[in-house]
């Protein structure tokens, strides 16, 4: 019986039950699997559901001659589960690698507007700021056109000079520019 345990082991946990189809002459296995493995069957050993459950689906493993033997149909089984172990490994790498690649997009995109954000809060600051620097670097050097006006109360000035104030006005009653 220990031989038998050890040849069942690695589908152990999956195995129903095995039957003798006494009209074929051969072995069929009852075998549980999750819900959404994927199996078909070939030329020498054939694959049925018998059940669809909440929790998985319920299959029937069979040969198709009278040529495989019950180690075969557990080889079938083995490989069963083993493809559907590396489907799901992949599928969880697949997954992880997807939220590592959205945390790092989201990282990315709050850095994004938070620069957007520094940028249009500041740079008409820093730019207004490096303008008046400049403008005050620019006036230290020239001087400014700006007229000087004398006011002159003496009348002689009066009629010697009739001249023209910034209004374009003659200057009779007002002040001089000298």
């Amino acid at each position: 019986m220990k031989e038998l345990e050890s040849i069942l082991e690695p589908i152990t946990g999956y195995l129903k039950c095995m039957n003798r189809n006494t009209e074929k002459g051969w072995y069929e296995l009852e075998v549980g699997i999750h819900k959404n493995w994927v199996f078909d069957e070939n030329k020498e050993i054939g694959c049925e559901i018998i059940a669809e459950l909440d929790e998985g689906n319920l299959i029937k493993i069979f040969p198709k001659n009278e040529n495989v033997v019950i180690d075969d149909l557990i080889l079938f089984v083995e490989i069963i589960i083993r493809t559907n172990k590396k489907i799901a490994e992949k599928e969880k790498q697949f997954a992880d690698k997807m939220n590592e690649m959205k945390k790092s997009l989201e990282v990315q995109a709050s850095e994004f507007y938070k620069e957007l954000d520094e940028l249009k809060e500041n740079s008409f600051k820093k730019l207004n700021d490096n303008f008046v620097v400049e403008l005050k670097k620019e006036t230290r050097g020239r001087k400014p056109k700006n007229n000087v006006l004398k006011i002159s109360t003496d009348e002689s000035d009066d009629k010697k000079n009739d001249s023209v104030n910034t209004t374009g006005k003659t200057n009779t009653d007002t002040a001089k520019i000298k």
